[in-house]
């Protein structure tokens, strides 16, 4: 967390609420990129992000430099505000793969951008957030796990456990994109 937001949230605790509006601006559009990517619809997309800065404000005391940065802890609240806009909407998709280690997670090399989205697009709404959080937010395990607010385990255990599920998840993408190109 940078030294200005902490003056920040310092300031919206002792009563000027309006400086939330400048944690909005900052982080709003980071966002609506995040939950964008997996909840399509723009119109949900922004309902999502406006319920998180609304959970933000009132949990503002909850927050805790000393585990997370301010950005952090909005996507950990975002995450939980995505995954219970999509279980509430029924998208999710279950896929009847058998995963096992005989299975490579290496994407056919001709697979295309567009197909890729394709496929992940099947997945269950937290296999993409996780994909989503580690391939193109470049979330570190650890951020990971406290954005999925499993950390409470051991964090040694969650972050091995978060390694061995973006493999099944690879593992799944491949089969999909082998699947299609056989079609």
């Amino acid at each position: 967390m940078t030294n200005d937001d902490n003056i920040i949230i310092e300031r919206i605790r002792g009563g000027e609420t309006s400086e939330f509006a400048q944690l909005v601006k900052r982080y709003g559009p980071s966002l609506m990129v995040f939950v964008g990517r997996i909840v399509a619809v723009q119109e949900d997309t922004e309902d999502v992000v406006q319920n998180t800065f609304v959970a933000a404000y009132q949990h503002l005391n909850d927050y805790d430099s000393q585990k997370a940065s301010v950005s952090t802890w909005l996507q950990r609240i975002a995450y939980h505000e995505a995954l219970y806009h999509l279980r509430k909407r029924k998208r999710q998709v279950m896929l009847p793969l058998n995963i096992s280690d005989d299975i490579p997670d290496e994407l056919p090399e001709d697979t295309t951008a567009q197909q890729l989205d394709e496929a992940i697009q099947q997945l269950s709404p937290e296999d993409q957030m996780l994909l989503q959080l580690f391939y193109f937010d470049g979330r570190s395990l650890k951020e990971i796990a406290y954005i999925t607010g499993k950390a409470d385990d051991s964090l040694n255990r969650e972050v091995s456990r978060l390694s061995s599920q973006l493999h099944r998840i690879r593992q799944k993408l491949s089969i999909i994109l082998t699947h299609r190109n056989h079609e």
